[in-house]
Protein backbone atom coordinates (compact mmCIF):
# COMPACT_ATOMS: atom_id res chain seq x y z
CA UNK A 1 0.00 0.00 0.00
CA UNK A 2 1.50 3.35 -0.99
CA UNK A 3 1.79 5.90 1.28
CA UNK A 4 -0.41 8.34 -0.33
CA UNK A 5 -3.67 5.67 -0.18
CA UNK A 6 -2.25 5.04 3.15
CA UNK A 7 -2.82 9.09 4.24
CA UNK A 8 -5.91 8.62 2.52
CA UNK A 9 -7.46 6.57 4.67
CA UNK A 10 -6.09 7.97 8.03
CA UNK A 11 -7.78 11.10 7.13
CA UNK A 12 -11.29 9.10 6.41
CA UNK A 13 -10.74 7.44 9.77
CA UNK A 14 -9.74 10.62 11.34
CA UNK A 15 -12.81 12.20 9.94
CA UNK A 16 -15.38 9.58 10.82
CA UNK A 17 -13.72 9.11 14.12
CA UNK A 18 -13.87 12.99 15.15
CA UNK A 19 -17.01 13.62 13.15
CA UNK A 20 -18.79 10.82 15.02
CA UNK A 21 -17.31 12.53 18.29
CA UNK A 22 -18.78 15.46 17.58
CA UNK A 23 -21.89 14.14 16.64
CA UNK A 24 -22.54 12.52 19.96
CA UNK A 25 -21.37 15.61 21.89
CA UNK A 26 -24.02 17.71 19.93
CA UNK A 27 -26.34 15.21 20.91
CA UNK A 28 -25.34 14.96 24.42
CA UNK A 29 -25.88 19.02 24.92
CA UNK A 30 -28.98 19.17 23.31
CA UNK A 31 -30.30 15.97 25.63
CA UNK A 32 -28.77 18.27 28.62
CA UNK A 33 -30.47 20.93 27.36
CA UNK A 34 -33.72 19.21 27.14
CA UNK A 35 -33.35 18.14 30.39
CA UNK A 36 -32.92 20.96 31.96
CA UNK A 37 -35.91 22.85 30.19
CA UNK A 38 -38.01 19.91 31.39
CA UNK A 39 -36.92 20.68 35.05
CA UNK A 40 -37.41 24.10 35.30
CA UNK A 41 -40.72 23.68 33.70
CA UNK A 42 -41.65 21.24 36.64
CA UNK A 43 -40.22 23.55 38.88
CA UNK A 44 -42.34 26.23 37.88
CA UNK A 45 -45.65 24.46 38.36
CA UNK A 46 -44.52 23.34 41.67
CA UNK A 47 -43.85 27.01 42.44
CA UNK A 48 -47.27 28.13 41.29
CA UNK A 49 -49.06 25.20 42.96
CA UNK A 50 -47.15 26.39 45.88
CA UNK A 51 -48.35 29.94 45.78
CA UNK A 52 -52.08 28.58 45.74
CA UNK A 53 -51.32 26.63 48.35
CA UNK A 54 -48.91 28.87 50.98
CA UNK A 55 -51.88 31.57 50.01
CA UNK A 56 -53.29 33.83 52.87
CA UNK A 57 -56.68 32.52 52.15
CA UNK A 58 -58.63 29.28 53.20
CA UNK A 59 -60.14 29.31 50.31
CA UNK A 60 -57.34 29.60 48.23
CA UNK A 61 -55.77 26.54 49.66
CA UNK A 62 -59.19 24.45 49.23
CA UNK A 63 -58.96 25.41 45.31
CA UNK A 64 -55.23 24.39 45.24
CA UNK A 65 -56.19 21.00 46.48
CA UNK A 66 -59.33 20.21 44.80
CA UNK A 67 -57.95 21.50 41.91
CA UNK A 68 -54.82 18.68 42.15
CA UNK A 69 -57.00 16.07 43.31
CA UNK A 70 -59.08 17.15 39.94
CA UNK A 71 -55.81 16.88 37.64
CA UNK A 72 -54.99 13.34 39.32
CA UNK A 73 -58.51 12.38 38.87
CA UNK A 74 -59.82 11.77 41.91
CA UNK A 75 -63.04 13.27 41.51
CA UNK A 76 -64.57 12.24 44.76
CA UNK A 77 -61.96 13.37 46.50
CA UNK A 78 -62.64 17.10 44.80
CA UNK A 79 -66.54 16.99 46.09
CA UNK A 80 -65.37 15.91 49.34
CA UNK A 81 -62.97 18.69 49.47
CA UNK A 82 -65.15 21.79 48.11
CA UNK A 83 -68.58 20.55 49.38
CA UNK A 84 -68.65 20.71 52.76
CA UNK A 85 -67.04 24.04 52.38
CA UNK A 86 -68.98 25.64 49.69
CA UNK A 87 -70.55 28.31 51.68
CA UNK A 88 -66.50 29.63 52.65
CA UNK A 89 -66.57 30.92 48.97
CA UNK A 90 -67.41 34.26 49.07
CA UNK A 91 -65.67 36.26 46.10
CA UNK A 92 -67.77 35.32 42.97
CA UNK A 93 -64.78 34.59 41.30
CA UNK A 94 -63.61 31.83 44.17
CA UNK A 95 -67.64 30.62 44.43
CA UNK A 96 -67.61 29.86 40.16
CA UNK A 97 -64.56 28.43 40.57
CA UNK A 98 -65.46 25.98 43.26
CA UNK A 99 -68.46 24.96 41.83
CA UNK A 100 -66.94 24.83 38.32
CA UNK A 101 -64.75 22.19 39.70
CA UNK A 102 -67.42 20.50 41.76
CA UNK A 103 -69.28 19.93 38.49
CA UNK A 104 -66.88 18.57 36.47
CA UNK A 105 -66.30 16.28 39.14
CA UNK A 106 -69.64 15.34 38.90
CA UNK A 107 -69.67 15.12 35.46
CA UNK A 108 -66.64 13.20 35.43
CA UNK A 109 -68.31 10.26 37.81
CA UNK A 110 -71.12 10.38 35.61
CA UNK A 111 -74.05 12.31 36.92
CA UNK A 112 -74.59 15.31 34.45
CA UNK A 113 -77.19 16.29 36.06
CA UNK A 114 -75.65 16.96 39.22
CA UNK A 115 -72.83 18.81 37.31
CA UNK A 116 -75.99 20.87 35.87
CA UNK A 117 -76.82 22.25 39.07
CA UNK A 118 -73.15 23.75 39.82
CA UNK A 119 -72.73 24.84 36.58
CA UNK A 120 -75.79 26.62 37.04
CA UNK A 121 -73.94 28.69 39.81
CA UNK A 122 -70.93 28.78 38.10
CA UNK A 123 -72.82 31.38 35.48
CA UNK A 124 -74.50 33.12 38.13
CA UNK A 125 -71.61 33.93 39.53
CA UNK A 126 -69.13 34.44 36.08
CA UNK A 127 -71.94 35.08 33.25
CA UNK A 128 -69.81 33.83 29.95
CA UNK A 129 -71.27 32.37 27.02
CA UNK A 130 -68.74 29.77 27.49
CA UNK A 131 -70.11 28.93 30.94
CA UNK A 132 -73.67 28.88 29.36
CA UNK A 133 -72.33 26.28 26.64
CA UNK A 134 -70.64 24.28 29.37
CA UNK A 135 -74.12 24.20 31.14
CA UNK A 136 -75.64 23.13 28.12
CA UNK A 137 -73.62 20.19 27.36
CA UNK A 138 -74.38 18.71 31.31
CA UNK A 139 -77.96 19.34 30.89
CA UNK A 140 -77.21 17.67 27.26
CA UNK A 141 -75.29 14.68 28.54
CA UNK A 142 -78.08 14.14 31.63
CA UNK A 143 -81.05 14.02 29.07
CA UNK A 144 -82.47 17.35 29.87
CA UNK A 145 -83.28 18.60 25.96
CA UNK A 146 -85.14 21.36 26.59
CA UNK A 147 -82.95 22.79 29.17
CA UNK A 148 -79.85 22.14 26.64
CA UNK A 149 -81.65 23.82 23.71
CA UNK A 150 -82.31 26.75 25.76
CA UNK A 151 -78.84 26.90 27.03
CA UNK A 152 -77.24 26.20 23.65
CA UNK A 153 -79.47 29.14 21.97
CA UNK A 154 -78.40 31.26 24.71
CA UNK A 155 -75.04 30.56 24.67
CA UNK A 156 -74.86 31.24 20.81
CA UNK A 157 -77.11 34.25 20.67
CA UNK A 158 -75.13 35.77 23.87
CA UNK A 159 -71.27 34.84 22.35
CA UNK A 160 -69.03 37.35 24.69
CA UNK A 161 -66.04 35.91 22.29
CA UNK A 162 -64.96 33.28 24.94
CA UNK A 163 -66.55 30.37 22.71
CA UNK A 164 -64.27 28.68 19.92
CA UNK A 165 -65.70 27.69 16.54
CA UNK A 166 -65.94 24.50 16.96
CA UNK A 167 -68.13 25.08 19.79
CA UNK A 168 -70.37 27.26 18.48
CA UNK A 169 -70.78 25.06 15.49
CA UNK A 170 -71.21 22.28 17.54
CA UNK A 171 -73.96 23.96 19.78
CA UNK A 172 -75.51 25.13 16.68
CA UNK A 173 -75.73 21.85 15.54
CA UNK A 174 -76.89 20.40 18.89
CA UNK A 175 -80.05 22.78 18.46
CA UNK A 176 -80.73 21.90 14.99
CA UNK A 177 -80.97 17.75 16.06
CA UNK A 178 -82.81 18.57 19.15
CA UNK A 179 -85.51 20.82 17.53
CA UNK A 180 -85.84 17.85 14.67
CA UNK A 181 -86.43 15.40 18.29
CA UNK A 182 -88.94 17.79 19.02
Amino acid sequence: MSTSSKSTNNSLRDVLKFGGLGFLIGFLIIVATQIKYSYMNVMSIQQRFMMQVNGDSETQYLLAKAEYMGFNGQYQEVIDILSPNIQKFTNRYEAAKANGLIGTAEFQLGYPLLAAGHFELVYVNNPTSRNLYTLALAYDAGGNLNKALEKFTLAISANDGTLQYEEIAYAQQRINEIQQVK
